[in-house]
């Protein structure tokens, strides 16, 4: 049986209450690190409140929290680069033959302040599954690789989570992949329904993919990206450097066969935008030379604004095997047996504007998007057959369209109701009701959204906690609610 341990943090309205209570069964602790220490495999540990310390363990077993937003482990209460932390969450395998399965979800991940890699998360040789849901990791720092998360010979599944504001002083300002030879395994990353934005490091401002000579090119490494937005993301290396505002993939040599490389990276429905470096041609996605990567990309977005001698993509260096339904912006070096071929329905030299995006924006979903109009040239823009599974949401989770629209986002797509459970937190009166919903449980709410029983958006308000439902048809409706808690949800009926 899975023992749940849960770690609460009592507030009152004039001061906070700092002692913390971890509980398995009967037995209280006073911090989250003793909970793990005292937890077995399998055990679910579930945190509330703003948590100062640094965490390692080498055991499968999950961290949850019930919203990023005010749920949060940090190492120190303000932000710093000084680098010579250790992070905030460090899992480790303690034995080389243990299999580890972590999750991590619904939490805050902020103020890391690494000597290593991973400022925020650091992930090492978890070959079970690792699953990272739902998480806001932000203002952390590596004076190595990886300012936000380092995930290193590992299988990870990375969904929902907005990754931004990080920094590192060597490669992959927000994140650093990598295959490491003792894990015995490939590494495979998926990243699915992420936002990964503002983060700064020298060479791979969003995301860095080593290929690992000597220490890791004995393995494979694939990473793929889905529903997933990658923006706004500087290297800082100078102009001679190898730059990749975006991303920069050093594939090296595979033991097994050195004629390829031993990195992969797949796009899908990925939006791309708004990536720098000081010289423009490397300044969005850019590949190393030592080995090519394996390159695809499937319906996707990617441009530097409107500025088409910054390169969004720089083709040099790498084994590009398909490219279908993308609207591509400056490029470097495009196959054009691959990108012109007319049946790829492919648009170069394109910008931000013709793709009809401009800024982020929250549209439902637990990551924030590129939001386009009906009608622009996104819209049911992906009419060529792609010869892949591709999903049936988008990145906020909403349902696609018969003819999906181009990159991360679906104008008019609903959005899924498996994303909303009922919340204690939240009251709602009367229920059913015919006229009129008062709400209470919460405070200081920001913004209410109320959508169909199929996901369909159906109002908005700001800044109330009463709203008429006089003009809504009888039947099943879920209610989004952002307060001072966070985000809660709740199910109602008009009768």
């Amino acid at each position: 049986m899975k023992k749940y341990i849960l770690i609460i943090v009592l507030f009152c309205s004039f001061s906070v209450i700092n002692a913390q209570t971890v509980k398995i069964g009967s037995t209280s602790y006073s911090t989250i690190t003793e909970a793990i220490t005292a937890a077995s495999d399998g055990d679910i540990i579930e945190i509330t409140g703003v948590h100062t310390e640094a965490i390692t363990f080498g055991k499968s077993i999950t961290l949850r929290g019930t919203d990023p937003t005010t749920d949060i482990i940090q190492e120190a209460e303000s932000p710093s680069t000084s680098g010579s932390g250790v992070g905030v969450i460090n899992v480790i395998r303690e034995g080389d033959n243990d299999v580890l399965t972590v999750t991590i979800e619904n939490l805050g991940v902020r103020n890391g302040n690494s000597a290593s890699n991973g400022g925020g998360i650091n992930i090492d040789k978890v070959t079970g599954k690792l699953t990272l849901n739902n998480l806001i990791i932000e203002n952390n720092h590596s004076a190595k690789n990886g300012g936000g998360l380092g995930v290193a010979g590992s299988i990870a599944d990375i969904t929902n989570c907005t990754i931004k504001n990080n920094s590192s002083s060597l490669d992959g300002g927000s994140i650093i992949f990598a295959p490491n030879n003792g894990a015995n395994v490939n590494s495979v990353i998926n990243v699915r329904q992420c936002l990964i934005d503002s983060n700064t490091g020298r060479n791979g401002g969003g995301i860095y993919i080593n290929g690992n000579p000597n220490f890791g090119n004995d393995y494979l490494i694939d990473v793929v990206l889905e529903n997933t937005t990658v923006s706004n993301n500087n290297a800082t290396s100078a102009s001679g450097g190898n730059g990749g505002g975006a991303i920069f993939s050093a594939g090296r040599p595979w033991t097994a066969d050195t004629s390829v490389g031993n990195t992969t990276l797949k796009l899908i429905h990925a939006t791309f935008y708004g990536n720098s470096h000081s010289a423009k041609n490397k300044s969005g996605i850019q590949f190393g030379s030592a080995k090519a990567t394996n390159f695809s990309a499937y319906n996707s977005i990617i441009v530097a604004k409107d500025d088409l001698n910054t390169k969004a993509l720089n083709f040099a260096n790498s084994n590009t095997t398909d490219v279908v339904n993308c609207i591509l912006g400056g490029l470097n070096g495009a196959p054009a047996a691959i990108v012109d071929d007319t049946n790829k329905n492919n648009s170069k030299g394109k910008t931000a504007t013709f793709a009809g995006i401009s800024a982020l924006t929250d549209e439902g979903g637990a990551t924030q998007v590129f939001a386009f109009a009906e009608g622009s040239n996104s819209d049911d823009y992906c009419t060529a057959a792609t010869g892949i599974t591709l999903p049936t949401v988008d990145q906020r989770g909403a349902m696609r369209e018969g003819t999906p629209d181009a990159g991360a986002f679906e104008f008019g797509g609903t959005l899924s109701t498996h994303n909303f459970i009922d919340d204690s937190r939240l009251s709602v009166y009367p229920n059913p009701a015919s006229y009129s919903i008062q709400l209470k449980g919460v405070n200081n709410i920001k913004k209410i959204r109320v959508y169909s029983i199929l996901g369909a958006l159906e109002m908005e308000i700001e800044n109330t906690d009463f709203f008429l439902v006089n003009t809504l048809k009888k039947g099943v409706y879920f209610i989004k609610v952002d307060a001072e808690e966070g985000s809660c949800t709740k199910k109602f009926v008009v009768n």
